[in-house]
């Protein structure tokens, strides 16, 4: 009895963790396609961890960028950059989540 439930648990857990990563990646994909600064990035990796706030209809009420790598003045202008992205693509279909953190590793 206790396998059958932990298996459930595991399961359960593996769902909402790849519904979540889905959710990260379409919201990802959609900025990216509001986002002029890309087509002058052929060449060019960098990532950035961003933390989002959205509205019960799927605005982006915050964002905080948390990281940036690499540490420059460059990279952290163009975070600052797919935040605005973020900002201007939405509204976004969160299936009922308020908060997401976005791992932006580009090129995607």
């Amino acid at each position: 009895m206790i396998n059958r439930v932990l298996g459930i648990l595991v399961i359960g857990t593996a769902t909402a963790a790849s519904a979540g990563d889905s959710l990260s990646r379409h919201i990802l994909e959609r900025a990216a396609s509001c986002w002029p600064t890309q087509t002058a990035m052929r060449g060019i990796s960098f990532s950035a961890d961003v933390h989002v706030s959205f509205t019960r209809e799927g605005h982006v009420s915050a964002i905080e960028i948390v990281d940036v790598a690499p540490q420059t003045e460059t990279f952290k202008g163009l975070a600052k950059d797919f935040a605005d992205a973020l900002k201007r693509c939405g509204p976004y279909v969160t299936e009922g989540m308020s908060e997401v953190n976005l791992n932006l590793s580009w090129p995607l």
